[in-house]
């Protein structure tokens, strides 16, 4: 069953916001497999290499798994 995951990408400096995506994969517990297609997505979509991720700071990320029904309630709720 496949899965939406969200990768978010943060600047160590605080110096740039956040960049974010999301990833449909197969469901898997490896992090480090979603990170990865996280950056290579994020890298094509802004036309980046891993040289310029490294230059503006995006060396550290988080993901979560994505239920645009569980944040829909939670936003009502707000």
């Amino acid at each position: 069953m496949k899965k939406q995951y969200q990768v978010t990408l943060l600047c160590k400096t605080g110096q740039y916001k956040p960049v974010s995506t999301l990833v449909t994969l197969e469901a898997t517990n490896d992090k480090q497999l979603i990170m990865r297609e996280g950056q290579r997505k994020i890298m094509i979509q802004k036309y980046w290499t891993m040289a310029d991720l490294k230059k503006y700071g995006y060396t550290s990320g988080k993901v979560r798994e994505y239920d645009r029904e569980k944040i829909a309630r939670e936003n009502a709720e707000r």
